[in-house]
């Protein structure tokens, strides 16, 4: 029993024994300046994806309620090729366009802003321009009647929002577009009218009430049921016969005057 207590107390003693530390090297620093430019009236806010590899890819986000600057510390292991890369995380319908420049190895692409080499204390700049891309609004138009060519048909785009011009001529075969833009967030309602004639009936319904969202287009249909005068229904045969017809009352109209 006393044999167990004294290794008992040689092993409670290397416990407490004190073992080195291994001293850890402080990551270096570098600090990235964001300017990022968008409305708020058109996205609600802006979310960005900083990437960065040290050996292992890791992943940061951060966002934006309003449009002005942001400065993003990175932290990365010494002497260590280090890589960055800052890009917006956009919703449908949106594109951004990037502008990099600073005391590290820089690069712009599509893709965002790209940083290699990063050395301690550098000091790097990304501006991040987002717009809103513009969407297609596009009409078509079918006939319902005898066939014949009939003349272009004028329609007219009103929206409750958003930017978009003139009117557009449109015809079987022959569909109208608008480009919209300037759409907010949550859609925009839009409806279609034409300008009727005598010649034929116009259905609409399809062509109202289109919601177009930012990113995604809309497209539509009237259909116009031709109208046709009685006369106008004849072959040359039935017309022929009318001819003949008129003649021949004529004649005996004649006669009997006579």
């Amino acid at each position: 029993m006393k044999q167990i207590s004294v290794q008992f107390l040689v092993f409670a003693s290397m416990l407490a024994w004190p073992f080195p530390v291994i001293a850890q090297a402080s990551p270096e620093r570098a600090v990235l300046t964001i300017d990022a430019r968008f409305e708020a009236s058109r996205l609600a806010d802006l979310e960005l994806e900083l990437m960065c590899n040290s050996g292992i890819p890791v992943k940061e986000y951060k966002t934006l309620p309003n449009d002005g600057l942001l400065d993003w510390t990175i932290e990365f292991p010494p002497d260590t090729p280090t890589v960055c890369q800052l890009a917006a995380v956009l919703p449908l319908g949106y594109s951004a366009s990037y502008s990099a420049q600073g005391d590290s190895i820089f690069e712009s692409s599509p893709n965002g802003c790209q940083f290699r080499r990063l050395e301690s204390e550098d000091l790097n700049r990304c501006r991040v321009d987002v717009s809103q891309d513009p969407v297609l609004l596009t009409v078509y138009l079918e006939w319902i009647g005898p066939s014949g060519e009939e003349p272009d048909v004028r329609v007219n785009l009103e929206c409750e929002s958003g930017e978009y011009s003139g009117f557009r001529y449109v015809n079987a075969g022959s569909p109208g577009s608008w480009e919209i833009r300037d759409i907010d967030p949550e859609g925009i309602l839009c409806n279609v009218s034409e300008e009727v004639r005598e010649t034929f009936r116009p259905d609409i319904i399809d062509c109202q009430g289109l919601l177009v969202l930012p990113g995604k287009g809309e497209a539509c249909t009237l259909i116009n049921t031709k109208i046709v005068k009685r006369i106008e229904m004849l072959n040359r045969y039935g017309k022929i016969i009318m001819i003949l017809l008129v003649l021949a009352v004529g004649l005996a109209a004649a006669r009997r005057l006579t």
